[in-house]
């Protein structure tokens, strides 16, 4: 790749400018002082400005060695990450050089510095160390590494880009693991943890009459006698199935930065999730705009767990409108038996005609159960300090109030339950949702 162009500084460009604006007034006045000194600034700007060409000359990215180590690839919300690169340079002698990794805007750096200036020698390399800390979940990108030669008077400089981003996922401050372990720690048993029926499981229940749709093979033939004939009824462990279904739509923007509707969706996403799991239940994810974003297929155990809190790290808000047959059509398609599913949403749907009649009759006719769950618009945003204010947000409320509650009507219409759970703070929300959603997750 070919080297970078010397490009001339703020200092420079005021220095050759100012130079020449002289020059051409001693010119027009034939003053002497005027004509002899900014001539001599300018040979000394030109003299310095070859120098520095010449001994940067071919300066680019072929000239850098370089290696991040020490990477978080991985970091919850509000935790520190660390980075470290190492940085060698080829060149033919020492430079004066600034070198830069950029971060996210949302990143805070913590300690260290992702920024060095210096002498920079050949045989001398340098590494750049710092922590930062994440204010907002998704996935981002940190780089790639500027380095900067600059003149020593500050004439001028010349740049390379170093092409070794690093991706960062920031998962939500609660995984999905952490919740399910806080779930079965305050079981008080291993065995609440599972769920049984009668079936054909290998643990012994009871004994009952024999009925004449009875399997033979279950007889007991000790117990039973000339009159009565008994059979063995056995327990099986059951596991039930969870969907949960996030809005993506942009009417999820709704609340305050950092506790969007969007985000309260995500945290209750999460603690739904790991009660599921910790019950050993199978649980999914599907996050739905007006097209299928993230899907993580039924699963159980840790794994399931590790895959739903990176779905939800990547989950992001779309700028298109909620389609919610949409979304319990591609639900429907990806279920193979009865399920609950959970939606969170705000709510903000837009239905044609006896459109959410036709998909939740749909959903139910395959033996699935929808419970629809949002924020209560009058707690998601946060109470203005000067009744003016208040007053004012109320009147602005009050339609989306409306859209809302016409929403919720519509689907309790339909047989669906639907909850509005507080939403001043993340973790809050979670809990209402678990405590107030009436959804089994057991085999009845």
């Amino acid at each position: 790749m070919a080297s970078s162009r010397v490009v001339l500084s703020g200092r420079g460009a005021a220095i050759v400018g100012g130079s020449v604006v002289a020059l051409l007034l001693g010119l027009l006045t034939l003053n002497l002082l005027l004509l002899l000194l900014p001539t001599a600034v300018l040979a000394l700007a030109a003299g310095e400005l070859l120098l520095f060409d010449r001994a940067t000359r071919g300066f680019g990215p072929e000239r850098f060695r370089w290696q991040r180590l020490e990477n978080s690839a991985e970091v919850p919300l509000d935790t520190a990450g660390s980075m470290a690169i190492d940085l060698g340079f080829d060149g033919a002698g020492p430079v004066y050089a600034e070198v830069f990794d950029p971060q996210p805007e949302s990143f805070e750096v913590v300690a260290g510095s992702p920024r060095l200036l210096s002498w920079w020698s050949p045989d001398a390399p340098i590494r750049l160390a710092y922590a930062y800390r994440p204010r907002e979940r998704g996935r981002f990108r940190i780089g790639p590494t500027i380095v900067v030669a600059h003149d020593p008077l500050g004439f001028a400089f010349r740049m390379a880009k170093l092409e070794n981003r690093w991706e960062v996922l920031v998962t939500p401050a609660l995984s999905v693991e952490e919740a399910a372990a806080g779930w079965a720690a305050t079981r008080p048993s291993p065995t609440d943890l599972t769920r049984r029926r009668v079936g054909t499981g290998s643990e012994f229940r009871s004994l009952r009459e024999y009925l004449p749709t009875d399997d033979a093979r279950r007889i007991a033939w000790r117990r039973s006698g000339l009159e009565k004939v008994y059979v063995r009824e056995h327990e099986e462990e059951v596991h039930a199935d969870l969907l949960i279904v996030v809005d993506a739509g942009w009417e999820m923007r709704l609340g305050p930065p950092g506790g969007e509707a969007f985000e309260q969706a995500i945290a209750g996403a999460t603690v739904l999730a790991g009660r599921s799991l910790a019950g050993a239940d199978r649980v999914g994810l599907l996050v739905y705009s007006d097209r299928v974003e993230e899907f993580v297929p039924l699963r159980r155990g840790f794994e399931g767990a590790r895959e739903l809190t990176q779905a939800l790290a990547r989950a992001a808000i779309c700028p298109r409108p909620f389609d919610f047959e949409g979304a319990l059509h591609a639900a429907v398609e990806r279920l193979s038996k009865p399920t609950p599913v959970v939606l969170l949403s705000t709510l903000r749907i837009r239905p044609t005609g006896t459109s959410i009649d036709v998909a939740v009759g749909d959903l139910r006719a395959r033996g699935h159960r929808l419970v629809v769950v949002g924020p209560d618009p009058a707690r998601l945003f946060p109470p203005p300090p000067e009744d003016l204010a208040e007053r004012a947000v109320a009147y602005v409320r009050a339609p989306l109030r409306a859209d809302i509650d016409r929403t919720a009507a519509r689907l309790r219409a339909c047989g669906v339950p639907v909850t509005l759970y507080p939403a001043p703070d993340l973790r809050g929300a979670a809990d209402a949702i678990l405590e107030s959603v009436p959804l089994e997750l057991g085999v009845s």
